[in-house]
């Protein structure tokens, strides 16, 4: 277990490389103003997986995991990183969120996350020129990217990736809901294993929670 969890660290790194460049978006409806306005520091609220996940993901302090917003170098205009571990069978899950202001930033990241072609290239290069930079040698890495129904807008990027000679699943997803934009990242042992997308809806649902 140890060696997939260096896998699995591995991968969710060279997947936090990629994700920062295509998260962008449109807005959407304003939230009534009687709901509290949401900020980042309700990150431990809204990205709170555990009533989507099973009894087997326990919720783990990310900072003691060397997962905070620090270690990742996601920067101040993004939240903590809520992270989740299920031992057995094997997975691991985190999120964060970002809230864009700029509405030229948001229509220049939807044209890119609706090209298909364009995000699985930028996966691929990200996960392989990562490597490089760690000096490992990745092997048949692949992704196949779905457009889930979920917020406003939402890609979902699915696939396997070998190194150390273990081979590993990821799941990388990104949706936005009005001038919110959520990044949900999980990596598995081949197998059975929780789908992001519920996981999204949930986090949707809270987020429904705030205005905007």
């Amino acid at each position: 277990m140890k060696i997939a969890t260096k896998i699995a660290i591995f991968v969710l790194v060279l997947l936090i490389m990629v994700m920062p460049a295509i998260a962008c978006g449109e807005p959407g409806t304003t939230s009534t103003a009687t709901k509290p306005k949401i900020r980042l520091a309700d990150a431990p609220t809204v990205l709170d997986m555990s009533w989507e996940l099973s009894a087997s993901f326990e919720r783990l302090d990310a900072a003691s995991e060397g997962f905070s917003n620090k270690d990742m170098g996601l920067g101040r205009d993004v939240s903590e990183v809520e992270l989740f571990l299920s031992e057995e069978p094997y997975q691991m899950v985190f999120a964060y969120f970002t809230i864009i202001e700029s509405q030229v930033e948001r229509a220049a990241g939807d044209a890119l996350i609706r090209d298909e072609e364009q995000i699985e290239s930028m996966v691929l290069e990200g996960l392989r020129m990562g490597a490089v930079e760690e000096g490992v040698e990745l092997a048949d890495a692949e992704v196949e990217v779905s457009y889930p129904k979920v917020g406003d807008l939402a890609v979902l990027g699915s696939g396997t990736v070998s190194a150390y000679g273990v081979s590993m699943g990821y799941d990388m997803c990104i949706f936005k809901s009005n001038k919110v934009y959520v990044f949900i990242m999980s990596v598995y042992l081949p197998g059975k294993s929780v789908s992001l997308a519920p996981l999204a809806i949930g986090i949707e649902q809270r987020i429904g929670m705030f205005s905007q």
